[in-house]
């Protein structure tokens, strides 16, 4: 009979240490892996910022004052001549654009760089592409040229990951005009998949 009373007495003190009624803690939950816990890229930022979508990690450099003239850098970067003809002149010899009458150049210098674990090409070519410079009156322009080492027109050459390009996008606005944000969507040349980051251009 004392046996059975001392197996019981055991039971019961071992449901009240589990149930914490002495003051024993809970054996806390694991965390999940990654969702919640991890990192969320930046996608909005100023000019000096890393903003990252999760692929590709983009930054504004520079934004230079308004010019009626652009020299490119890479003198054969290929350019699309239905983006600028309407707005610019480009001079072949000189690897010049000039804004026409009414008009200003403004370029602004970037850096871009591959965030994934393969080799991909970043693309402004094709479709579903919201890159443009906008001012604040509520208007937005796409740009007329990008200035950099191309492999196909507006398409970066292939960049290894981690590796980075610099590049300049030319925009094509009315004089006067003050800029205020770049929006860039940031998307890969092999399944024209993309996201898009906002920088403020102004304090």
């Amino acid at each position: 009979m004392n046996g059975y009373r001392i197996a019981a007495a055991i039971s019961i003190a071992a449901t009240l240490l589990c149930s914490g009624a002495f003051g024993a803690t809970k054996p806390k939950p694991k965390k999940p892996a990654g969702g919640a816990n991890q990192v969320k890229g930046v996608t909005t930022g100023k000019v000096g910022d890393m903003l990252f979508d999760g692929h590709w990690r983009f930054q504004v450099l520079a934004v230079s004052a308004a010019s009626p003239t652009y020299t490119l850098k890479v003198s054969n970067a290929e350019e699309d001549y239905a983006k600028y003809h309407d707005l610019a002149d480009y001079d072949d010899a000189s690897h010049t654009f000039t804004a026409k009458d009414g008009n200003v150049l403004i370029a602004v210098d970037c850096l871009a760089k591959n965030g994934q674990a393969k080799i991909e090409q970043l693309d402004w070519f094709s479709d579903q592409q919201n890159t443009a410079l906008t001012d604040n009156q509520g208007n937005s322009y796409t740009p007329i040229a990008i200035d950099m080492v191309s492999k196909g027109i507006w398409v970066t050459k292939n960049l290894l990951q981690g590796s980075s390009e610099k590049l300049t996008m030319v925009f094509a606005v009315p004089t006067g005009t003050t800029p205020q944000d770049l929006v860039v969507t940031l998307k890969n040349w092999e399944d024209h998949k993309g996201h898009d980051v906002r920088v403020h251009l102004t304090q």
